[in-house]
């Protein structure tokens, strides 16, 4: 057996059918890329509302070898604050890491729908569902860090790992919504003078699109790196970044 084989059948053991309104019933494997560093990023999960149908129909039209392995490498990985470049800027600004070589997930491998079709937050019955999902996984892909976002992937993961056997950093969920209720009561340049990490990763990926929620979200995250930095000043956070494989 290969070492996706022993993967893939962790997400077939955790094949869910049509519990609790999930929309897709297979859980799904976390974006390892090939030369990965060992920092494994979780969000919380995917939102296939009816407003995603095509994307849906796309996972529907797959086997269950291909909805288990429906993330991918690239600039759309299926991880929305991922994508978008909100976790990609905080997470080299915190880390100094290249995010080509950050493994990418949501905590909560599966998403369900509410009755009138739009998303629906993951249940209480789900995240326990979820870390026993990452109870299995976990001791095969051995992540060296876990970088959780959001309430739901801090729980998730702390229920699958109660002993802290990996090292985990909690950030908040990066909500436009949530991060616009304060990052608005600051000046994008001011924090980007005050967080040389976060100017200068934004200045070289303009790709990331780095407004001020982004680089509000970014700060937050180099700010609760520092208890695992140690000693590193700001402006060092390449010298915090995780050994490579």
């Amino acid at each position: 057996m290969t070492f996706l084989d022993e993967l893939l059948s962790v997400c077939a053991r955790h094949t869910r059918g049509g519990d609790d309104g999930i929309v897709i019933a297979e859980a799904y494997l976390p974006y390892l890329p090939p030369d990965w560093n060992g920092m494994l990023v979780l969000a919380e999960a995917q939102n296939l509302s009816r407003g995603h149908r095509k994307y849906v129909d796309e996972l529907r039209a797959l086997d269950a070898r291909g909805r288990m392995t429906r993330l991918r490498g690239g600039s759309s990985v299926g991880v929305a604050p991922w994508d978008d470049g909100s976790l990609k800027l905080a997470v080299a600004s915190a880390f100094g890491a290249d995010c080509s070589q950050i493994a990418v997930s949501n905590a909560v491998p599966w998403s369900r729908r509410k009755d009138d079709g739009s998303n629906a937050n993951p249940s209480a019955e789900m995240t326990a569902w979820a870390a026993a999902f990452w109870k299995d996984l976990l001791p095969l892909v051995r992540p060296e860090r876990i970088i959780t976002a959001g309430k739901v992937a801090q729980d998730v993961i702390t229920q699958a790992d109660p002993s802290a056997e990996y090292d985990r950093t909690s950030l908040r969920l990066p909500s436009p919504q949530a991060m616009s209720r304060v990052s608005g009561m600051f000046r994008k340049e001011d924090l980007l003078a005050r967080y040389p990490e976060v100017r200068r990763v934004a200045n070289d990926h303009p790709e990331w699109k780095p407004s001020l929620n982004k680089v509000f979200y970014a700060c937050h995250a180099v700010s609760r790196a520092l208890p695992v930095r140690g000693s590193v000043q700001p402006g060092d956070a390449a010298a915090a970044a995780p050994p490579r494989r």
